[in-house]
């Protein structure tokens, strides 16, 4: 029961930073492109590493990873999703984009044999497919396939190989270690790319920046600590949570008033995860019994 109980807390972990991660989007979206992204990144990650420096010393932690060509390949697929998916969400409407983002736990599941030796467990698969179906009656057939709905395909692509690479960096590193070393390699790329044309944000824009600092920066390590509790596949398909959060931050803030299809799409993507930690639970139960 303590390996199931491990697996259960990976689920918990996944679903709170899709939380940190969808709110983090909103905040994006609430920018509308008035800061560029080289600046949005440079910031963003500027404001976090002083707090995941002291984090780990405080922890007597290592500075650096055991991994480094693994950390440099899941800073560069991660550098591409987030630039990918900052330039999508400043370009389309929240939930659209959200929802082309759900495609990844798919391209992981798909990836998973190949980059991690990971297949997909049975669970995972019907939770995966339940996400799929419920995004589907909350977005509807008709999303206009723009270039930034390309763009947000690709940002779930290179999502998905960047999760991928961050479940085998947990053999052997820290999460925390992770985080810290992906923010500042990623504060080192996005400055070069501001450097020469930087702006300083207005005051309400430091707030949205900040925030998006916290939030981003707290989802990595939840998304990190969660890989390090079960495999890639079955942890990637708790994450559909954010499609339904997406469409509440839309109402909220856009005026998106919820149709039928979107309850009966929340419907189908909870039951998918519930389904998804039940049995997980069962299996430890009958592992137990054997």
């Amino acid at each position: 029961m303590e390996v199931e109980g491990t697996r259960i807390k990976g689920i918990v972990l996944m679903l709170c930073a899709s939380t940190c991660f969808v709110t983090m989007s909103t905040l994006v979206k609430a920018l509308d492109s008035s800061v560029p992204l080289p600046e949005l990144m440079f910031l963003r990650c500027l404001l976090a590493i002083p707090f995941l420096f002291f984090a780990l010393v405080k922890r007597g932690k290592p500075l650096l990873t055991k991994a480094v060509p693994t950390l440099l390949l899941r800073s560069l697929f991660g550098a591409i999703a987030m630039f990918s998916f900052y330039y999508a969400l400043s370009n389309m409407p929240l939930a659209d984009c959200v929802f082309i983002g759900r495609t990844q736990p798919l391209i992981l599941v798909l990836a998973a044999p190949f980059i991690v030796g990971e297949r997909a467990p049975k669970e995972a698969w019907i939770a995966i497919l339940c996400g799929l179906a419920g995004s589907l009656f909350i977005m509807r057939p008709g999303l206009a396939w723009s270039s930034a709905a390309w763009v947000a395909l690709l940002a779930a692509a290179a999502s998905a190989i960047a999760h991928l690479l961050v479940r085998r960096l947990n053999r052997c590193d820290d999460p925390g270690v992770i985080v810290f070393n992906f923010t500042l390699l990623l504060a080192l790329v996005s400055g070069l790319l501001c450097y020469g044309s930087f702006q300083a944000p207005s005051l309400g824009q430091w707030g949205l920046i900040a925030g998006i600092s916290v939030l981003a920066s707290s989802g990595q390590y939840l998304l990190t600590m969660a890989y390090a509790h079960d495999k890639a596949p079955a942890i990637a398909a708790s994450s559909y949570a954010s499609v339904v959060l997406s469409v509440i931050y839309g109402y909220l803030f856009w005026d998106e008033v919820p149709e039928t299809g979107t309850w009966i799409g929340g419907i189908l993507i909870v039951s998918g995860g519930i389904w998804l930690v039940y049995s997980r639970i069962q299996k430890g139960i009958n592992r137990s019994a054997g």
